[in-house]
């Protein structure tokens, strides 16, 4: 500030000596001084611009505060029995402040256990009761199964006897067409031996037919022999007699003749008869194997006739019994139906018994349930008669003691957490804008330093200061960190990096234009720049000027372009500003 001021007045000074030399000038001796001034060879320093960063430091004041600060206000209104803790000690978490009187709260406590308790043994004979509703339910629901089971089984065995009985009139039939197939199979078997005795019988009767008539023929032709030789057919032989005389003894053939005709006549017919009684015999076995026959084709066809009754018997005893199995099944459905529904009422009824009983059970489960929030309600109450530490730290205010009646209208205590102090100051909507959250800051407390952070800038305007509030964390603080205490904040607000770097007192202004001297050959010439940030020291040049341009840095008051100039020494900006401190 020193330097700045210093600076300020430099200028100030060049400004009122250019004006007076500009008076005299006027005077009349104008021309005169021009070429004496002219003439005139001003010694200078010079430096070089520097590329370079410079920031701006600015200072604030602000105020201290701890960063958690908490009231413990009474939830009830009651008398302070004792009190535990005085200003300015230090408290942990949970550490008894002070008691108040319980006395209305502990009662209602006591009411709400036993209230709990009640309710308690109301569901523990509620589930005595729903145990025997179980019981109860269970041995109804094996008796009602046991009846339906019974009735049903003994219908079912009535139509099983049934339907048995249809398969034993079946099993009868088969018996009895297993028996005609036998007696078929005999009666065919039977059948083709007579066949065979048929035909060996018409054949024995054709042979002895045959021989009848032969036989016939035989006797037909012995009787027409010993007919021709009748005495009375003596003379007709006589003229077969040979004429020699030998008469007589074709008489004795003849004779002889006749004798085996009639012997073979009698032959004949006993042949005729014999054959004639075989042949009778043969007929009467052939009538009779034929008779035979055509009672066994009868018999047969009897067996068919009986095989048919029996298939058609057995059709109808197979309609019999898909009779009887569907009544069966109906009837089992029917019994099914109806039983089920008498114990499905019967198990609604006892279902309802057991519900109710689990009703009873809920609802003592819901007095239990309102018993407890009553006692958990209770508690809290009781526990609002306690005031506890909300947070570790310091008593920074009492407002109660004993027998006093604390109220939820004032806070009982302030309890203060200085592990960490908070600053708080205001600055401009200029400022404010270069600030950063977690931006590193110093603060000074009567000369001790402290390390802070800027932990919240404001986004509105104060209204009562027309400023920004910004605030600073401060970690580790010491006693000397008292809460309401001032304290200095020392932050970057300003930066500009890779700038030329110049002393601010080489800077002049003409109407607000900055400008500044260099020494070109000897001779001064004037630069308008464009300048940036500044401190006490250093200015920032923007353009204007190079790091080869001999920048005037010593001040005269014959300095103006165009003068010669004669260079003593070069300083860097870094020099001139040692310089300066020196």
């Amino acid at each position: 500030m020193r330097r700045q001021y210093i600076g300020s007045c430099k200028k100030r000074l060049s400004v009122l000596l250019s004006a007076a030399c500009l008076c005299t000038l006027m005077a009349g001796c104008k021309e005169a001084e021009e070429e004496v001034v002219m003439s005139e060879v001003i010694p200078v320093q010079v430096q070089k611009p520097e590329a370079g960063k410079l920031t701006l430091k600015n200072e604030f004041m602000g105020t201290v505060s701890p960063e958690e600060s908490v009231y413990v206000i009474p939830m009830v209104t009651a008398e302070v029995l004792s009190t535990n803790v005085s200003l300015g000690e230090e408290v942990n978490e949970g550490d008894v402040l002070c008691k108040l009187d319980s006395e209305a709260a502990q009662l209602q406590l006591a009411s709400a256990k036993a209230q709990y308790d009640s309710a308690a043994a109301g569901v523990n004979s509620a589930e005595v009761g729903y145990e025997v509703a179980q019981a109860q339910y269970e041995s109804t629901v094996a008796q009602l199964d046991a009846q339906m089971g019974g009735q049903k089984n003994l219908q079912m065995y009535q139509l099983q006897i049934q339907v048995d009985s249809v398969h034993s009139g079946i099993d009868d039939i088969y018996e009895q067409m297993s028996d005609l197939e036998e007696d078929k199979a005999k009666a065919l078997e039977q059948k083709g031996e007579l066949e065979l005795a048929i035909g060996d019988a018409g054949n024995y009767v054709n042979q002895a037919n045959a021989y009848v008539e032969q036989a016939r023929q035989n006797y037909e032709a012995a009787v027409a022999a010993v007919t021709a030789l009748e005495p009375g057919d003596y003379d007709i032989f006589q003229s077969f007699f040979e004429p020699n005389g030998r008469y007589h003894n074709k008489k004795d053939e003849y004779e002889y003749d006749l004798k085996k005709a009639k012997e073979n006549l009698a032959a004949a017919q006993s042949a005729y008869d014999q054959a004639n009684a075989v042949a009778s015999q043969a007929s009467a076995a052939y009538n009779q194997a034929t008779s035979a026959y055509d009672q066994l084709e009868s018999g047969i066809e009897s067996i068919d006739d009986g095989r048919e009754q029996l298939d058609g018997a057995l059709a109808d005893t197979y309609k019999s019994l898909e009779q009887a199995e569907a009544i069966k099944n109906i009837t089992e459905e029917q019994v099914y139906s109806d039983t089920q529904k008498i114990v499905d009422a019967n198990k609604k009824a006892a279902a309802m018994g057991l519900e109710s009983a689990a009703a009873g059970i809920n609802s003592a489960q819901v007095g239990v349930e309102g018993a407890q929030v009553a006692i958990e309600s209770a508690e809290y109450q009781l526990d609002m008669y306690t005031l506890k530490a909300p947070i570790s730290g310091v008593i920074e205010a009492v407002n109660v003691k004993e027998h006093d009646f604390a109220s939820p209208n004032t806070p009982a205590y302030i309890i203060s957490n200085k592990e960490a102090m908070t600053v708080t100051f205001y600055v401009s909507e200029g400022v404010r804008n270069t600030f950063q959250t977690g931006q590193k800051v110093t603060v000074d407390r009567n000369g001790k330093l402290f390390d802070g952070v800027i932990t919240e800038i404001g986004s509105m305007v104060d209204q009562n200061t027309g400023l920004f509030v910004v605030k600073v964390s401060v970690g580790r603080p010491d006693e000397s960190m008292l809460t309401g205490c001032s304290v200095k904040i020392s932050a970057d607000t300003y930066s500009q990096d890779n700038v030329l770097l110049i002393p601010y007192d080489a800077v002049y202004y003409d109407n607000g234009q900055p400008y500044v001297y260099v020494a070109v050959n000897g001779v001064v010439v004037r630069r308008d720049i464009e300048t940036g940030i500044f401190d006490e020291q250093t200015m920032t040049v923007v353009s204007g000027l190079t790091t080869e341009d001999q920048l005037i840095t010593s001040w005269s008051a014959n300095l103006r372009e165009g003068a010669e100039v004669s260079i003593q020494k070069e300083k860097s900006a870094a020099a001139e500003d040692a310089g300066d401190e020196e």
